[in-house]
């Protein structure tokens, strides 16, 4: 045996047509380097594909009955019954992150309870809503987003909205502070999505705008939810926004705007 196989350490043998036996090592290695040795390949990961993610700590709360809320089934549906007749008399600090930890769960009842509970709190108690319970929120919303499901994050969209609306947009004043922490990976799920969109479009001879797909709504809510962040997130809102996300454009409000600056704004298509 030739000294190129004794330094190779505990290898995988295949089979070869010369005399000595090649061996796999780890790529970027020293024994990659060396004779009679042939390189692993890769692992190809697909990242952006679902990540089944469970809450054990909600699903415990939840089984072991310490959650004060319970499903009713009504004529229209179905909705939460709460043990307490008034909400506000709720410790939200506590129960409000309890929730939000509950947006990763795709399996009934744990994604119904997670996502009404929050809407039910952020609407009749949002007053209470303050930043030591909005950064205990953070964790469990970022997350939802990166099991990209689109189904939970349209979920966590749409709870981003009500939160920023909440307390006439107290809560999105302090949500602020938190941009840089959520929106990377917004950004990196809408580009990915227009991609997707912008794929089948150019695919289809006839394209209809009122076509409905995931890949489209999802872009959809997207600006939709980075809209209503801007306008109850104060003066900074927008240059957090333009930081996580270069492509977005300041939403400026026509009505608003002076003589001066509607001539500014049309003046570019004048020629056309």
């Amino acid at each position: 045996m030739s000294y190129c196989c004794k330094t190779v350490l505990k290898p995988n043998i295949l089979d070869c047509k010369c005399s000595l036996r090649k061996y796999c090592v780890l790529p970027f290695s020293i024994q990659s380097r060396q004779r009679c040795s042939i390189v692993c390949p890769l692992i190809n990961r697909n990242n952006f594909k679902k990540q089944i993610c469970r809450s054990e700590n909600f699903r415990l709360f939840y089984e072991r009955g310490d959650l004060p809320c319970t499903i009713e089934h009504i004529t229209k549906g179905q909705k939460l019954k709460w043990f307490i007749n008034d909400l506000e008399t709720l410790n939200i600090y506590y129960y409000l992150p309890i929730f939000t930890d509950g947006l990763c769960e795709t399996k009934y009842p744990y994604s119904f309870i997670a996502l009404q509970g929050i809407l039910d709190l952020i609407t009749r108690a949002s007053h209470k809503i303050d930043g030591e319970t909005l950064s205990k929120m953070i964790v469990p919303l970022k997350r939802a987003l990166y099991t990209n499901d689109p189904i939970v994050i349209s979920r966590v969209l749409f709870v981003l909205q009500n939160l920023a609306r909440g307390n006439d947009g107290a809560v999105g004043i302090a949500l602020v502070p938190y941009f840089n922490q959520i929106l990377p990976i917004i950004n990196i799920i809408r580009e990915r999505n227009q991609e997707k969109s912008y794929r089948n479009q150019k695919s289809c001879k006839i394209i209809d705008d009122f076509e409905k797909n995931i890949e489209t709504n999802l872009v959809r809510l997207i600006n939709d939810t980075l809209i209503v962040l801007e306008q109850f997130g104060g003066q900074d809102a927008f240059i957090n926004i333009k930081y996580s996300i270069p492509t977005y454009e300041q939403q400026a409000d026509v009505k608003q705007l002076t003589n001066t600056q509607m001539d500014t704004i049309v003046q570019p298509f004048i020629g056309i």
